[in-house]
């Protein structure tokens, strides 16, 4: 079933956030990651159907400002922690995409009271000697979807990485790529690993870890 979405406009110190909200039921915050970001993803949709589902763009991509105002990982938590307030939440569960995991599990581990159950999929935060992750930086951007998707000629991997019909709209999403991946490399360079292993003890919530088989 697909859902009407209302866009809200929700001021968190001094950040203009759009937030996309649908549903009905218990709160659930969606954050996510450097990629499938635009619109309003098809998975949101079943999740509305039992939650009330908040969608917000992470400062700094597409043209939400505010990535300027927050300077560290803590800054980002923060900044999080305060978006729930703006929104009236209390103990939402959480679903977050890689570097929106990251988030989701931070805030977790430092303030286990604000945070519902947590979904964590793909999560970026700790870092492997033997399986580091792709540098998606260093990765040529035709290569990005085969990198993303087991399936990547998909409906879904399309939707998210879409053909581009001409060198005007190839460069436009060449451009929101570099934006992206520079937003949230702002707190995951140079290494995605912020000593998240030495809180994650102190997460108490129910928590979903979800990593495909060919994850790379």
């Amino acid at each position: 079933m697909t859902t009407t979405q209302e866009m809200l406009t929700v001021q968190v110190g001094p950040i203009s956030t759009s937030v996309q909200t649908a549903g009905s039921g218990d709160p659930l915050v969606y954050l996510h990651g450097a990629f499938g970001y635009k619109g309003w993803p098809s998975f949101l949709d079943t999740l509305a159907e039992q939650y009330t589902v908040y969608a917000p763009l992470h400062p700094g991509f597409l043209d939400a400002e505010g990535i300027n105002e927050i300077d560290d990982l803590l800054g980002l938590l923060l900044y999080h922690q305060d978006l729930l307030d703006a929104l009236g939440l209390d103990k939402p569960n959480i679903v977050g995409q890689y570097s929106g995991a990251m988030v989701a599990a931070e805030m977790s581990a430092i303030c286990t009271h604000t945070t519902g159950k947590l979904v964590l999929a793909a999560p970026a935060g700790l870092w492997l000697d033997d399986n580091p992750g792709v540098d998606y930086n260093a990765t040529p951007h035709i290569e990005s979807r085969g990198i993303l998707f087991a399936e990547p000629d998909s409906e879904i991997a399309k939707s998210v990485l879409p053909d581009t019909d001409s060198d005007e709209e190839l460069g436009l999403q060449i451009i929101e790529r570099v934006q992206s991946l520079s937003a949230v490399g702002k707190f995951l360079w140079p290494i995605p690993d912020k000593g998240l292993r030495r809180r994650a003890g102190r997460i108490r919530n129910e928590t979903l870890i979800v990593v495909g088989d060919n994850d790379k």
